[in-house]
């Protein structure tokens, strides 16, 4: 998906450059057929075609401008409408079935601007802004279908909610016809993901259900780091839904062997910086009780971490860090202890401040 996007990127660029090139040459050679041509009859057509070349140079990069507004608009909409839900849904409560009931009745329009944003980037290629990238476990197929097949859905139950079937009925169809048109291209990749996938959740009250925000989530062989991570994301969620992380894509940490197939990569993410840190901790927890529990260490180890966009593709640059032995895992491992403790010993506003990665 990351690479399609940079694809679709260059070809933006380059489509508007193109438009405003065609513009210029028409200019050019507009005047020149009349320089060449001075009877009326030349000048009309050197006018004319010159008018013609120009438009269509301004309408290629309008056009071109205006997808990329629009794909940057969805994004926002629907980052801000995620956030909505989520910190409606919580409320500093632990108890989901009262949050519920309170964005139901409160967050429907929220729903219903996600739900729009996210058919609206799907036609763009785009996966909705919480939904999984690829994974180890998951092709870039499987990753696209299911997420046109998640949106389509959701169109479908927005528009039964309101009464309107045709509109409903429309969109049933269409997820019918990509069901029987993609089911039989996948490939089993399952037998290569860690045993457990958690994700942060959010309740939609369109869909009706608890649904994954795959910004923040993690990919462990442990159940017990897969409860640390879920209990963060359950007390974090003013933080990964404040202004400053609401429209960030996920930071996603990743710990696999440098020469050892047979070890499974780990993986932990957020789109809130203040957490990645504490994701880094938990994935290199969850590798060492993996070795201790199979005697199979993988060392050297590559700890991989790497921004993304809310469209999916890659931002800046990757940091790796190589960890060759138990002793520098420990090391590593009692620095971020050290360092997440010292942020929850902090007040409450500590989450909300801008984080720096611990090199």
């Amino acid at each position: 998906m990351a690479k399609m996007r940079k694809r679709t990127k260059f070809s933006l660029i380059a489509l508007i450059i193109a438009g405003l090139a065609v513009a210029g040459a028409a200019v050019a050679i507009g005047v020149g057929a009349v320089a060449l041509l001075p009877q009326m009859i030349a000048f009309d057509i050197a006018i004319l075609s010159a008018g013609v070349a120009i438009g269509a140079g301004i309408a290629a990069s309008s056009f071109s401008i205006s997808g990329l507004v629009s794909r940057k608009s969805a994004q926002a909409k629907s980052a801000d409408s995620v956030a909505t839900m989520a910190k409606a849904g919580f409320e500093k409560s632990d108890d989901k079935q009262k949050g519920k009931a309170k964005l139901k009745n409160n967050n429907l329009k929220a729903a219903k601007i996600f739900a729009k944003a996210s058919y609206k980037l799907s036609k763009f290629g785009i996966t909705p802004v919480t939904y999984e990238r690829q994974r180890v476990g998951i092709t870039n197929k499987q990753a696209k279908y299911e997420s046109k097949r998640y949106v389509y859905g959701l169109m479908n139950e927005m528009y039964n909610q309101s009464g309107n079937i045709h509109k409903a009925k429309k969109f049933d169809n269409m997820k019918q016809k990509l069901d029987k048109k993609s089911t039989n291209d996948f490939f089993d990749v399952s037998g290569f993901a860690p045993k457990y996938h958690y994700a942060a959740e959010f309740y939609n009250p369109v869909s009706a259900k608890w649904e994954n925000d795959e910004r923040s989530s993690v990919n462990f062989n442990n159940y017990e780091m897969v409860e640390k991570a879920k209990d963060e994301f359950e007390k974090t969620v003013e933080t990964r839904y404040n202004e400053e992380n609401k429209r960030r894509g996920p930071t996603v940490v990743t710990v696999k062997s440098s020469n050892n197939d047979s070890v499974k990569e780990v993986s932990a993410s957020s789109n809130a910086s203040q957490l990645i840190d504490k994701m880094e901790l938990y994935a290199l927890q969850d590798y060492r009780l993996t070795a201790e529990k199979t005697g199979v260490d993988g060392f050297p180890i590559l700890v991989e971490t790497q921004d993304y966009k809310l469209d999916g593709t890659k931002k800046g640059k990757q940091e790796v860090l190589i960890i060759k032995n138990t002793e520098q895992l420990i090391d590593r491992i009692n620095k971020l202890e050290g360092l997440t403790q010292d942020s929850a010993n902090s007040s409450d506003e500590y989450l909300n401040l801008p984080a720096e990665r611990t090199k």
